[in-house]
């Protein structure tokens, strides 16, 4: 059986950076990951969100801006867009709006590029389905492969997989709030051959796509990576069949005639129960479907639009996450929370997709800032070598509205990966680690913990 540093199971959103930081650190290890590629969410079409606060400050940085700055350099990105603002329920103040767009097909190789100039040893298509256990210390996890059954040790696991699969399996301690009481889901969706400005002339006019008032501050223009310059961002509400509410929508762009759109919704949904995933992808599908027919009959700029893709598998926005030594709060989020193990910092205000199928509720971050979050929240109780990064950290499900954001768990992982890393090197369970010594680490590596 071999034998790792780290083994990191899931190569998504934070399981990719968690990797790389974990071999940057010196650790020999493992991402273990279902797809044939790396990235996860960041695959499926949408920009990163969340970058910087609503006061403009810089909160992401480290391994997650060099990804991005790797994708500018080879064509794939234009970098971070700025200008936008947020309409609040309290009126228009100066709380910035920032995105980041890529192509999505540049991100899985720059990644993919990256973990293994770290000497990241990938296992790809290859899925959890195991654990064993010394006590509160998992000794090997059992995967299959293409080979069938293999078994792998570390030191230290990192556990990526979005819905706590590796603590669950472990038996420790985990929380979901059940079906019904999670946010709902949704396949995102590339479409081609749409021209944007004639749709954003539609929203102005309030005709089929509506609610220009609610979001013409986000309607957000910028440079394009063909050279071209247009709307990078747009939203509204859709308003596409007479006895059925508008979608709202959000899409982001990052070539002239290609636009990605975050429109459909499937409620009811349990990600952890194998009967609601496959109705939620069967749904979603039909969805898209009808979706694309009738805004090719309605939407100026549609009439000749065609599907490009829908993402690998439905975007589950909030599933099992895990009881760590602290759980992160609505409160912490809103009122700024600094906490003297802070690890990451997040930003995006708390945005909760209506588990019944109703409007997105946006609650805000005093004075646009930041909050911190703390390394306590990666540790699950009760495990001696078990870190976690990515939406199943420790955090109330309102909490868990702005900790999902991509660029968050991206910097989560960051710290998961490193934390891992050093642990395995002193010999030391995970929570013993010295909370000086793994953020100094972090700060070498231009992570961003603390704002001014």
């Amino acid at each position: 059986m071999k034998k790792y540093d780290v083994i990191v199971c899931g190569g998504g959103t934070a399981g990719m950076i968690a990797a790389i930081s974990s071999a940057r650190t010196g650790a020999s290890t493992l991402l273990v990951e279902r797809d044939g590629f790396l990235g996860g969410t960041a695959t499926y079409g949408l920009p990163f969100l969340g970058f910087f606060s609503g006061d403009g400050t810089k909160v992401i940085g480290g391994i997650p801006q060099e990804l991005v700055d790797r994708m500018v350099e080879i064509g794939g990105s234009v970098g971070h867009v700025r200008g936008g603002t947020w309409k609040t329920g309290k009126g228009e103040y100066d709380y910035e709006f920032s995105l980041t767009p890529y192509d999505p097909e540049f991100l899985k190789f720059v990644v993919q590029e990256m973990a293994l100039e770290a000497g990241v040893e990938l296992m790809l298509q290859s899925v959890l389905i195991g654990t064993q256990l010394d006590k509160n210390r998992i000794t090997y996890i059992e995967l299959m492969t293409v080979e069938g059954r293999k078994k792998v040790k570390a030191d230290v696991f990192v556990d990526a997989t979005g819905d706590a699969m590796l603590t669950w399996l472990a038996g420790f301690p985990t929380k979901l709030r059940g079906r019904g009481n999670m946010q709902n889901v949704t396949h995102v969706i590339r479409v081609g051959n749409v021209d944007v400005e004639r749709m954003v002339e539609s929203l102005k006019e309030e005709k089929v796509i509506i609610g220009f008032k609610d979001w013409y501050i986000r309607l957000l223009r910028g440079k394009l990576i063909d050279g071209d310059e247009g709307f990078v961002h747009v939203a509204g509400h859709a308003k596409l069949w007479d006895d059925k509410p508008p979608l709202t929508f959000t899409g982001v762009r990052w070539r002239k005639d290609e636009i990605s759109f975050n429109i459909t919704r499937t409620t009811n949904i349990d990600p952890t129960k194998v009967s609601d995933i496959n109705r939620a992808e069967i749904n979603e599908r039909k969805n898209v479907m009808s979706v694309i027919k009738r805004m090719r009959e309605l939407v100026p700029g549609f009439e000749k639009a065609y599907l490009i893709s829908t993402s690998v598998r439905v975007g589950i926005r909030e599933g099992r996450r895990i009881q760590g030594i602290f759980t992160l709060t609505e409160k912490d989020v809103i009122e700024r929370g600094e906490f003297p193990d802070g690890i990451a910092r997040g930003a995006y205000p708390i945005d909760i997709h209506d588990p019944k199928g109703g409007e997105t509720k946006f609650t805000f971050i005093k004075g646009g800032g930041s909050y911190g979050i703390p390394y306590r929240c990666l540790i699950p109780k009760g495990s001696d070598n078990l870190v976690v990064a990515g939406r199943c950290v420790s955090t109330t499900g309102e909490a868990l509205g702005s900790v999902r954001l991509m660029s968050t768990c991206m910097a989560l992982g960051q710290a998961a990966g490193t934390a891992a890393a050093l642990a395995s090197k002193g010999s030391i369970s995970p929570s013993k680690l010295e909370i000086d010594h793994l953020q100094n680490r972090l700060l070498e590596d231009k992570a961003i913990l603390k704002v001014s």
